[in-house]
């Protein structure tokens, strides 16, 4: 290897640690942030619905940012938008860590959403420019499995800085990571300069921006309120003038010489085939966690230290497994990955179902874990690289910021409709047993997060914590019934959208 094959090679991994480490951060503050807020909400003295838009005002700023931050990295540079977005998430970190009251800790929040929207959106498509055909797919997988452990090992990471220093360490632990990794992305990130449309659509912007805030929003406010009906004007308001919005959008996009998205993505199967994927997965299984820590905490008796400790088993495949699936897609392609995966993740949720019963034993769902962990290493690597297969580099930052939008509506439509699921399981199996008594219709309306804490207060009922705890796990069985249905049907709709790469265009690096 000559002296100038090293550097290359040296500055090959110094770009990946650069997007790594800002990957990393923006996928921890995605689930590390949850097992803090009963501390934060008791330390503020705030509500259930305020503590709870720490975490939606990142959901929310960065889905309504991604689209246009992806554009405008397109139009003006990724490495300036991504190196920018860095910034903005380690600001924000920084004022979320000295937050003095809930207020400020919610904005703080937002910012980080913003920075985030900017690393996700366009790390995807700074790999495209830095690195070429096997080596691409290699550097997916790894970029994937950060991806999937990121997301999978917040809620470990949070458990030990909340138990062991305090909240606040959670937001500041991200400032030196992201101060290091700005300094090396700007010696060593590269960007691809291509002959790119700089006209500036600012409608589309608008309209972009406009119908995923509202489509965000309206699910957020049913996500706070599960039990009100999808009818609440505050609700479906919302997301009528979402669903308006973008079908004004599409209309506008389709007749103007230079669109804000290129809706020409859309007609490449492999790209569809990615977001509904990604969609999937969010939905399926990001989406899930939440009620399986519910599952784990309160039903089974578990600390979050010792669930986060638990699902282990869950994070360590992506990690481990993630380089390993990225070369593997490089020599055989994205589709059988991804179908596969999706498929292995259904074997999981199938597991699940079986073996849970009422166990009250965390070790019956060891079987299912590692099925959701192998599928979590495979599914990332594989869709990434399908996103960017045949897509123009002009299009790359865009193409990646559609694929994580994808994902945003998975994970947020996925705890609206999942917790319905429960709910309704809930409901039913307590109806069943206590009848339409007044203690039946208090529990029910308490809603199934506080099953237990209302098994507590109406303790003269004979077998009331086994009849409560029998009804979440009811409704869990019901939402693995359908998670299960929504992997195998998008596993059959991957397989025959996302097409493999020709094997001459993998192994000439195109």
């Amino acid at each position: 290897m000559t002296t100038k094959q090293k550097q290359e090679k040296q500055t090959s991994w110094l770009v990946l640690i650069a997007i790594g480490m800002g990957i990393l951060m923006a996928m921890l503050d995605i689930t590390i942030v949850n097992v803090a807020l009963p501390t934060i909400q008791h330390e503020f003295h705030t509500s259930y619905v305020s503590t709870q838009w720490i975490v939606n005002a990142y959901t929310a700023t960065y889905a309504i940012s991604i689209l246009l931050i992806s554009k405008l990295g397109d139009m003006y540079g990724k490495k300036l938008f991504f190196l920018l977005s860095m910034g903005i998430f380690t600001a924000g970190s920084l004022l979320c860590a000295i937050a003095p009251n809930s207020l400020f800790l919610n904005i703080s929040r937002g910012i980080e959403g913003v920075g985030g929207a900017g690393i996700l959106g366009l790390s995807m498509a700074l790999i495209g420019d830095n690195y070429e055909g096997k080596q691409r797919a290699f550097i997916l997988g790894i970029w994937g499995s950060i991806v999937g452990f990121g997301t999978s090992i917040g809620p470990l990471v949070g458990g030990l800085l909340v138990q062991y220093i305090n909240w606040r360490s959670i937001f500041l632990i991200n400032v030196p990571i992201g101060i290091v990794a700005i300094g090396i992305g700007i010696k060593f990130i590269t960007e691809k300069h291509h002959e790119v449309d700089r006209h500036l659509d600012l409608l589309g912007m608008i309209l972009s921006t406009a119908l995923v805030f509202c489509l965000v929003f309206g699910l957020l406010n049913k996500e706070n309120d599960i039990t009100a009906s999808w009818m609440t004007p505050n609700i479906i308001g919302w997301i009528i003038a979402g669903i308006i919005l973008l079908i004004v959008f599409i209309l506008w996009e389709k007749h103007i010489p230079y669109p804000m998205m290129n809706l020409e993505l859309f007609k490449n199967p492999s790209f569809v085939g990615s977001c509904v994927a990604g969609f999937t997965i969010a939905i399926g299984l990001f989406s899930f966690f939440t009620y399986l820590t519910i599952l784990m905490q309160d039903y089974m008796g578990y600390s979050p230290l010792e669930v986060g400790l638990q699902r282990l088993i869950i994070s360590v495949f992506p990690l481990v497994l993630g380089a390993f699936v990225g070369y593997a897609v490089g020599r055989i392609g994205s589709r059988l990955i991804a179908s596969g995966s999706l498929f292995i993740e259904a074997i999981g949720i199938l597991t699940m179902n079986l073996m849970l019963g009422y166990h009250l034993n965390w070790t019956f769902l060891i079987p299912a874990f590692i099925f959701m962990g192998l599928g979590n290493a495979g599914i990332n690597p594989a869709i990434s690289n399908a996103a960017l297969l045949d897509v123009k580099p002009q299009n790359m930052g865009m193409a990646s910021g559609i694929n994580n939008v994808c994902r945003q509506f998975g994970n947020c439509l996925g705890v609206v409709v999942l917790g319905l699921v429960v709910g309704d399981g809930y409901q039913r199996s307590l109806t069943a047993h206590l009848g339409n008594t007044e203690a039946a219709r208090i529990i029910i309306k308490a809603g199934p997060f506080s099953g237990m804490t209302m098994a507590q207060k109406f303790h003269q009922i004979p077998h009331i914590t086994t009849i409560v705890r029998h009804a979440y796990y009811n409704g869990i069985h019901e939402l693995l019934w359908l998670t299960f249905g929504i992997f195998i049907i998008s596993g059959i709709l991957c397989w025959f959208l996302i097409k493999n790469t020709p094997k001459k265009d993998i192994n000439s690096g195109n």
